[in-house]
């Protein structure tokens, strides 16, 4: 008891290739992603009146979204729905530092 849960390793982006933007990685694993929607098995979940795709990097919402080129230990968030400031809050939380430590 009181030891760590195990840090789950397939949240974790792997990148040989530098400079490269989202959404390359994204096509190069068959889904779309861009400011307006995220495409994840052929179900499209698009900014609407009541939901919003939303990105995060370090924990700073961006605007860069599918331009977005990441940099080594990069946490990032994308979220969609119509989520408060405080359940974003503890989506961040949630990322680990697995990548830094492996």
């Amino acid at each position: 008891s009181g030891a760590p849960a195990p840090e789950k390793t397939g949240d974790i982006i792997h990148m040989h290739a530098t400079g490269i933007p989202l959404w390359i990685f994204f096509k190069s694993i068959g889904m779309d992603f861009n400011k307006d929607c995220i495409t994840i098995e052929n179900e499209k979940f698009c900014n609407n009146s009541n939901k919003k795709l939303k990105f995060y990097v370090n924990g700073k919402e961006s605007n860069e979204f599918e331009n977005y080129v990441f940099n080594d230990l990069d946490k990032i968030l994308i979220t969609y729905g119509d989520e408060s400031e405080d359940e974003i809050k503890a989506q961040l939380a949630e990322i680990t530092d697995f990548g830094k430590n492996h």
